[in-house]
């Protein structure tokens, strides 16, 4: 409110200091083009209440002006602080259900150990279907390039399988490596990443050294409501 009133002291006294001098040089011209050609009784009724009367007409068209153009300060002022006061709320807000549990009953702690549950459990998944942790902890200078060729192509079938069914895997960029793309002004930066001589503004234009992945879906495994977490994959024990 305080700046409103300032404001409304200065625009009150711009306004009058700006109408004054119209009034000058409207009645300078009026008086000039009419009053000293007439008589003087008209002469004088010009000087004691034309100008008056004008003076006073454009006294009040500044009062007028003052009052509109308040009140449209006021209106953006209050509309902006609303809108200020909701945004606020809605980011507290926001803030507020991200700190929240996802599910009741449960606590941030217990929502972090759910979420790194589920990144185990995809793992286990790929172990379960194509053996990807035996393959990664398997000491392959063992063995031969033809063996582990053999071991490759069950893994990555399996394996592959098993990411499209979850998470359908497709390219950013629908174009293959080594051919020349374009890249917008509009780009996303976390889907594409520039690199080399990166200069000037957008649009670019470079070779496509990867694709890129997108998760066309994202279907979750089912966790399990019991036993460790941590387990990646049970140890099988044949029982003779």
């Amino acid at each position: 409110m305080g700046i409103i009133k300032a404001f409304s002291r200065r625009s009150l006294l711009w306004l009058l200091v700006l109408n004054l001098v119209l009034l000058a040089i409207i009645d300078a011209a009026v008086y000039a083009a009419f009053f000293p050609g007439l008589a003087e009784p008209l002469s004088k009724w010009g000087r004691t209440l034309f100008f008056p009367a004008t003076a006073a007409l454009f006294v009040f068209m500044s009062l007028i002006q003052w009052a509109v153009i308040r009140g449209i300060l006021k209106r953006l002022v209050h509309r902006n602080g609303s809108a200020r006061e909701t945004s606020t709320k809605n980011a507290f807000s926001g803030q507020k259900k991200a700190s929240e549990p996802q599910e009741p009953g449960l606590s941030r702690k217990e929502i972090q150990k759910q979420n790194q549950r589920y990144y185990l459990h995809l793992l286990s998944v790929l172990q379960r279907q194509g053996r990807l942790v035996d393959f990664l902890k398997e000491d392959l200078s063992a063995y031969s390039d033809a063996q582990i060729g053999a071991a490759v192509r069950s893994v990555h079938e399996n394996c592959a399988k098993t990411v499209e069914k979850y998470l359908a895997p497709q390219g950013i960029i629908d174009k293959t490596e080594g051919q020349e793309v374009t890249i917008d002004s509009d780009f996303d930066p976390s889907s594409i990443k520039l690199t080399g001589n990166v200069t000037g503004e957008p649009p670019f234009t470079g070779i496509l050294r990867h694709p890129g992945w997108r998760a066309k879906k994202l279907e979750l495994p089912v966790l399990s409501e019991t036993g460790d977490p941590g387990i990646i994959a049970s140890a099988e024990v044949e029982v003779s």
